[in-house]
């Protein structure tokens, strides 16, 4: 793993549908010193965005069925609610076109492997 987390308070958000996947993910971030939220779709995101302050970023899936909108979609949402969230979108299917990534959201292709998450995490939270 790349050098100590410099914002070990940090408090994560990942959106992730598949069970196994989301659990990878929040692994990798605790063992890098972060604190995490699990949401299952981005329907329970908004919820836990509303109900939860201090979240610092968002780790988002972008096809997710059983929301009502998809990772692309809460990105925008979130980035015109807060722009002081930094935001990371996931994906092995679907490669984002123009204006699918709101200004300053960063994107991963899956398989995420955990060294490149952490990176990417720290560069957002210390651009932001």
């Amino acid at each position: 793993m790349p050098g100590p987390n410099p914002y070990p308070r940090a408090l994560i958000l990942v959106v992730e549908d598949e069970a196994l996947v989301r659990m990878t993910l929040v692994d990798v971030l605790e063992d890098a010193g972060f604190k995490v939220i699990e949401a299952a779709h981005a329907d329970e995101a908004l919820r836990v965005l509303s109900a939860v302050s201090g979240i610092h970023a968002v780790v988002t899936d972008v096809e997710m069925p059983r929301g009502s909108i998809n990772g692309f979609e809460l990105a925008r949402r979130v980035r015109s609610e807060r722009e002081d969230i930094g935001i990371l979108i996931a994906s092995g299917r679907a490669a984002p076109k123009s204006g699918d990534l709101p200004e300053g959201a960063l994107f991963l292709s899956k398989p995420v492997h955990p060294e490149t998450l952490v990176r990417l995490l720290k560069t957002l939270l210390t651009s932001g």
